[in-house]
C-alpha cells in the first residue's frame, strides 16, 4: 500500500473520507476479491466518514453478532435483580 498516492482537496471530514475510500478502492484493485456495487461504495464511504469523525463504525454485514448480542441482553439480569443460573 506504500505505492498509493492520493491527493486530498480540502480539509473537511468528507474530503478526507473520500480520500480514504479512494485508498481502499486502489488497494482492492490489487485484491479483486470484493464485489463492489453501489451499496458497497456507500457503506464503505459511510464507514470512512465515521472513522474520520471519530465515531463508532457499524458493521452492516455482521447480523449474526447482533443476534448474539440480543440473546445476551435477554439473559442478563436487570440492575438490582439477582443473577440467574
Amino acid at each position: 500500500m506504500a505505492d498509493v498516492n492520493i491527493e486530498i482537496e480540502g480539509d473537511s471530514p468528507e474530503a478526507v473520507a473520500l480520500a480514504l475510500l479512494q485508498m481502499i478502492v486502489k488497494q482492492g484493485e490489487q485484491d479483486e476479491e470484493e464485489d463492489r456495487n453501489r451499496e458497497w461504495f456507500l457503506q464503505t464511504y459511510a464507514a470512512c466518514l465515521a472513522v474520520v469523525r471519530d465515531a463508532a463504525v457499524i458493521d452492516l454485514d455482521d447480523e449474526e453478532d447482533e443476534e448474539d448480542d440480543e440473546e445476551e441482553d435477554e439473559e442478563a439480569p436487570m440492575p438490582g435483580e439477582p443473577a440467574r443460573n
